[in-house]
């Protein structure tokens, strides 16, 4: 959803107003912008109720300002320290920080070295308020870091004093603000979106268009906090949670030259063979796969960095197109579950159960003559993929002699046993809550998957 300080601020960025510019900061115009922004919660006083409006504002402060800003009083900040990776931060600004890094506001010095005491010029002032508008910081910009001050003059938000002094003060910084505001009431409209190159951060781009990182771990968002902690053991981290669900939010933005791939690092072995088990038993229609970039330069200094791609693989568009009928039906079925039901008993109409033998979704769903033989887990994994096409939650569980499916349905994580019930000709596995004498042979990856398809799905 686009903030409305952002659009507010996008207004006033974006068009010359045919007058003036404003003049330059007088004390009673920087009062009413510090109480303009205490108003709105984005400045607070110290103890004595003072907004210190003639004193500096350091790298730390500013991120909380604009936390503030940009979040309008509706994000908690705590919920981003995981973001702050800079070693340098005191505890207080780390929530701050990571919001502005999680959101490609500010960006650090270098890996571990944020400088949350240096004083804020008025080019940092400039760039993070344009960066709140999701103007691009780079070429092909309307401004660049080195521009934003003469930009800010041209648009009148500062004045050309307050541009050429080597430090910002908290009132400047308010009427910066403020006059950006001004703007838009008087009658700016609020311009086309900007495409952002991702530079921020964890990502950093170069003129020959190679990329570099940064930092062990990296996304958009910190979609742990809305999963269940006790799912965050061993190799199944926060980080490597946020990595995976960044990509299963963003699916169809990756084709996208901006687009940025949410990543961790992941040791070779065990760990490895761990996560691609978990993208695996996930991949249904889509095939999640360990992803790494083309123009990452510094690729071989992080040999771990580990993200995950989401593509429609080329030996699956047949079969999804053979299936285009089936889909259409179970579609105008009013529930999930009988959606579930009806998905079951045609897959068990092309396969017949004989162990070793395999049917996977290009022959399954492929013309041919009487029912396939396959295996437990190509039951599971067919099931799958008819699952994913009706964007129904779905993976694979497996004992160490079979494999069946879960499905999310009715609230709750279900059971279901084609390859049984088919063997059996019976229901006796479907939808069930729960699986007799069966023991799952990786529970903490099971439990890791549910959280990633269905956040909270396991409290």
């Amino acid at each position: 959803m686009k903030k409305t300080v952002c659009a507010l601020l996008c207004a006033a960025l974006a068009v010359t107003l045919a007058c003036p510019a404003f003049a330059a900061e007088q004390p009673a115009e920087v009062n009413e912008a510090g109480a303009y922004l205490r108003e709105r919660g984005v400045y607070r006083g110290d103890s004595t109720g003072s907004l210190m409006l003639d004193k500096g504002l350091t790298r730390a402060e500013m991120a909380a300002v604009i936390t503030r800003l940009h979040g309008e009083g509706e994000v908690n900040p705590e919920h981003y320290t995981w973001a702050c990776y800079f070693t340098d931060v005191p505890a207080w600004a780390k929530p701050y920080v990571g919001y502005c890094i999680a959101n490609l506001l500010v960006s650090g010095y270098d890996s571990s070295r944020y400088g949350p005491n240096d004083p804020v010029n008025p080019a940092m002032a400039c760039t993070v308020v344009f960066r709140c508008c999701g103007y691009a910081d780079g070429e092909g910009s309307a401004w660049s870091y080195s521009t934003a001050c003469d930009y800010a003059v041209s648009q009148g938000l500062i004045s050309p004093a307050t541009a050429q002094s080597p430090t910002i003060t908290r009132g400047e910084m308010a009427v910066l603000i403020r006059r950006a505001l001004q703007k838009q009431e008087a009658g700016q409209q609020t311009p086309p979106p900007v495409a952002v190159e991702a530079q921020a951060g964890a990502y950093q781009t170069h003129p020959d268009g190679s990329i570099t990182i940064s930092a062990d771990s990296w996304s958009r968002e910190d979609f742990s906090q809305q999963a269940n902690p006790a799912v965050f053991t061993g190799y199944y981290t926060r980080e490597l949670y946020n990595a995976i669900r960044q990509t299963l939010v963003d699916y169809g933005n990756q084709d996208s030259p901006d687009y940025r791939f949410a990543y961790t690092m992941v040791a070779k072995g065990d760990a490895y063979s761990a996560v691609k088990n978990v993208v695996g038993r996930m991949s249904g229609v889509l095939r999640y796969e360990h992803y790494a970039p083309k123009n990452l330069a510094n690729y071989w200094q992080y040999l771990d960095y580990y993200a995950v791609d989401a593509k429609v693989q080329e030996s699956y568009r047949e079969p999804l197109e053979f299936i285009q009928p089936v889909i259409a039906e179970a579609n105008q079925l009013a529930s999930d579950r009988e959606k579930v039901e009806y998905l079951h008993d045609y897959l068990c109409t092309l396969l017949a159960y004989e162990e070793g033998a395999k049917a996977m979704p290009p022959q399954a769903f492929a013309p041919h003559i009487g029912e396939l033989k396959a295996n437990c887990g190509a039951y599971a994994v067919d099931f799958k993929f008819l699952c994913s096409a009706v964007d129904i939650p779905c993976f694979t569980i497996s004992t160490d002699i079979h494999t069946w499916n879960m499905v999310y349905v009715d609230g709750k994580w279900l059971h279901v046993d084609v390859s049984l019930n088919d063997l059996t000709h019976s229901r006796a596995i479907l939808l069930s809550e729960d699986y007799p004498r069966k023991i799952d042979q990786a529970p903490e990856a099971t439990a890791f998957i549910k959280e990633l398809l269905v956040p909270g799905s396991t409290k």
